[in-house]
């Protein structure tokens, strides 16, 4: 390779570094502009973090916060596709702009719905501000940090180029419709013997929020890679193959979690959601990840 092949290849590199660290700024910057003033308000992050040592405030930064800004920052990337720099950072500063908005409102939009489907705690009405920065709730955190997986799983999708927007929004009714009948299906299991939002925001359960979290994650890689295996969009194929996912998921995750109990002969539920056993949970998140994980290669 001779001298000009390395300035060349230097050139580029320095260009890329560049110009994704453009991208991952305005993400992160305006990230935090809505984060605290916006979502947080009058909560002084710096005291919940370093002053109070608020491991539920540490845990709702980095997932609901630092996690979601970054991962959509690298989405807006692959936004990139004209040969011209300037237009294709124009391009990808849009994306990342729509990302973080549209982010935000579904994050405060699902603080107002918790707030008026939860039953009441000692201070009145759930507020997840109020959860994770006073009480230090970790297992509100936790479903806290679920909600922005499920967000950032939908938004992904969001292409705003005319030729391919209704397509992306497709694809985001999918995720969004097929997220929401497992969250449902996930409730009505628990209903029988107990509520979900009354083990997360009343009893403070962090073995019920570790396992909502990896089901919610589960449920997320499926309904994902279904969309990314499938070469040429077809809604009702993608509509067949997310039901058939999700009800091989639930089959198989109530068949694993049977025959555990049957072999080492103890009641992961009551481990779970009466002995507050994170370790329990734990065990769950991985069963319910690994089945995901298995149904995607089947597919494939």
């Amino acid at each position: 390779m001779n001298l000009s092949e390395y300035s060349g290849y230097l050139n580029f590199l320095t260009k890329n570094f560049m110009f994704s660290t453009v991208i991952i700024l305005v993400s992160f910057t305006l990230g935090w502009i809505l984060y605290n003033h916006v979502i947080l308000r009058k909560i002084c992050l710096k005291d919940a973090l370093f002053e109070k040592d608020n491991l539920a405030a540490w845990i709702e930064f980095i997932g609901a916060f630092i996690f979601p800004t970054l991962y959509l920052a690298a989405k807006a990337l692959e936004g990139s596709a004209s040969a011209n720099l300037m237009i294709d950072l124009a391009i990808c500063t849009g994306y990342v702009i729509a990302y973080i908005f549209i982010f935000t409102v579904l994050r405060m939009l699902s603080g107002t719905i918790v707030r008026y489907i939860c039953p009441e705690d000692k201070d009145g009405k759930v507020c997840f501000n109020n959860e994770i920065y006073t009480q230090k709730n970790i297992a509100s955190a936790l479903f806290s940090v679920a909600l922005s997986t499920i967000f950032v799983s939908i938004i992904r999708f969001l292409d705003i180029m005319p030729d391919y927007i209704i397509v992306s929004v497709l694809r985001m009714s999918v995720v969004t419709i097929f997220t929401l009948i497992a969250f449902i299906g996930y409730t009505v299991v628990l209903r029988r013997k107990t509520s979900l939002f009354k083990e997360i925001f009343i009893d403070n359960n962090i073995a019920a929020g570790v396992s909502f979290l990896g089901f919610m994650f589960a449920v997320q890689t499926i309904l994902d890679n279904l969309i990314e295996l499938q070469k040429e969009f077809n809604f009702f194929e993608l509509i067949a193959y997310s039901s058939m996912g999700l009800v091989l998921f639930g089959i198989l995750s109530v068949l694993f979690k049977w025959l555990f109990t049957k072999v080492i002969r103890v009641d992961v539920w009551h481990e779970v959601y009466e002995q507050d056993n994170v370790g329990a949970a734990i065990g769950q998140v991985a069963l319910y990840i690994g089945i995901a994980n298995v149904i995607v290669h089947f597919i494939k």
